[in-house]
C-alpha cells in the first residue's frame, strides 16, 4: 500500500524535478554560447590550436608565388613573401571588428607588403641579368599580388556575424541570469517539499543533474557523428579546418558538460542511498 501510495505523492516533486532539469539545461546551453560564440578569445584559441595563422600564411604564398609565375617570376622568388606575423595580425583585427561594432577594420601592412614583393622581384631580376619590362608593369603585378593576400586576410561574413550577435549579448547574458535564477528557486522549493530531507534532495537532484548531462549530450553528439558541416563549401583547407573546427568546439563543449552533469548525478545518486541507508540502517 505505501509503495502504491508513492507516485500520488511524488509527482509534484518529480514535476519540480523535470521543470529544475529543462532550466538547468537551458542556464548551461546559454552560458556555454556565451563563453564560445561570443567570445573573442575563443575564437582566437581556436584559430591557434589549428595553426590558422601558419597554415593561412603558407596558401597565401603559395597563391603568390603560383600567379606571379605567369609573369616569368619563378616560385622561389616569393614563395615566402608574407610573413605569419602580418597575416596574424591582420586576422586578429578582424576578430576584434566581429565582436567590436564600434571598431572599423582596415587591413594593415599592405604598403610594405608591396615594396617587399618589387623589391624581391627587381632583386631576382638584376641577379639573373634580366631587365625589368618598366617599372609600372612590376608595380602593377605588386598591387595585383597585395590584392591575393587582402582576399585571404578578409573576412567580411565573419564580421558581419559576429556584429549581429554581439547586439543580443546583453540579451543572452540576462537570458542565462534568469536561467540559473529560476533553476535556484525550483531547487529550492524541491527542498521544501522533501522537508529537509538531504537524501532525498540528492536522490531528485541526481535526476535533474542526469536529465540535463543526456540532454546536453544527444543533440550534439548525433551532429558530430553525422558530421553535417563536412561539406560546407570552403575552398581555403586552413580556413575550412578553423571554421570546422570552431562549430565543433562549440558542441564538444555541450558533450563535455554534459558527461560532467551525468556523473555528478550518478554521485549525488550513490550518497543518496548512502544517506538513507545511514537514517533507516537498511
Amino acid at each position: 500500500m505505501k509503495k502504491h501510495n508513492s507516485l500520488p505523492k511524488n509527482l509534484p516533486r518529480l514535476m519540480l524535478t523535470f521543470i529544475g532539469t529543462i532550466f538547468l539545461f537551458l542556464f548551461l546551453i546559454l552560458l556555454s554560447i556565451r563563453v564560445t560564440l561570443f567570445n573573442e578569445k575563443h575564437m582566437e584559441s581556436v584559430a591557434n590550436k589549428t595553426e590558422y595563422y601558419t597554415k593561412l600564411t603558407g596558401e597565401i604564398n603559395k597563391d603568390i608565388a603560383g600567379y606571379a609565375l605567369g609573369s616569368n617570376v619563378p616560385e622561389e622568388v616569393l614563395k615566402n613573401a608574407v610573413p605569419v606575423e602580418t597575416v596574424e595580425a591582420n586576422v586578429k583585427n578582424y576578430f576584434k571588428a566581429a565582436y567590436n561594432p564600434g571598431v572599423k577594420y582596415e587591413i594593415t601592412g599592405t604598403a610594405e607588403l608591396k615594396t617587399l614583393i618589387v623589391d624581391k622581384i627587381n632583386t631576382y631580376a638584376k641577379q639573373e641579368g634580366k631587365e625589368v619590362q618598366s617599372v609600372e608593369s612590376v608595380n602593377k603585378l605588386g598591387d595585383e599580388l597585395v590584392d591575393i593576400y587582402a582576399s585571404y586576410v578578409r573576412l567580411p561574413f565573419l564580421v558581419e556575424f559576429g556584429q549581429k550577435i554581439t547586439k543580443y549579448k546583453n540579451t543572452l547574458t540576462m537570458m542565462t541570469a534568469t536561467m540559473g535564477v529560476l533553476w535556484g528557486l525550483v531547487s529550492a522549493a524541491l527542498l521544501v517539499s522533501l522537508r529537509g530531507y538531504k537524501h532525498r534532495l540528492m536522490r531528485f537532484s541526481s535526476y535533474s543533474l542526469i536529465g540535463a548531462g543526456l540532454m546536453g549530450i544527444g543533440v550534439p553528439a548525433y551532429l558530430l557523428v553525422k558530421d553535417i558541416f563536412a561539406n560546407v563549401g570552403i575552398q581555403s583547407p586552413a580556413m575550412y579546418q578553423f571554421l570546422t573546427s570552431y562549430i565543433n568546439s562549440f558542441l564538444w563543449m555541450f558533450i563535455i558538460i554534459g558527461l560532467v552533469l551525468v556523473v555528478l548525478g550518478i554521485i549525488s545518486a550513490i550518497l543518496s542511498e548512502k544517506t538513507r541507508r545511514g537514517l533507516t540502517g537498511y
